[in-house]
């Protein structure tokens, strides 16, 4: 009788594919909507990121997690694109970045 061996490396599309959809959803996830008045972390590797928020008419609300970053809002739902034009470097949606305190969306809804 002769023994099949199995290997690992039948798996390997199978686990390539899972890996790039759970990436694909995470970072649909993490990017910003165009959502006006949501907290957005703005990160700038080559410049300020505070500058880049006020160039883009947006308000502070607080120094991000990182050096370089900062937690800002903007009431424009075009306000992502204007920080990308305004020189940041990338974009993250905040919502935790409030605290215990309720989103200004949903502060609106009540």
């Amino acid at each position: 009788m002769r023994a099949q061996s199995t290997s690992w490396r039948c798996c390997l599309p199978a686990a390539a594919l899972a890996v790039l959809g759970l990436g694909a959803v995470a970072v649909v996830r993490v990017l910003p909507q165009a959502i006006a008045a949501e907290p957005v972390a703005v990160f700038a590797l080559k410049g300020d990121a505070l500058a880049s928020v006020i160039a883009a008419g947006g308000r502070l609300l607080g120094p991000g997690g990182l050096p370089g970053s900062v937690i800002a809002i903007g009431d424009d739902p075009q306000f992502t694109t204007r920080l990308y034009a305004a020189g940041a470097s990338l974009v993250l949606r905040a919502d935790g970045a409030m605290g215990c305190a309720p989103s200004p969306a949903a502060r609106t809804k009540t």
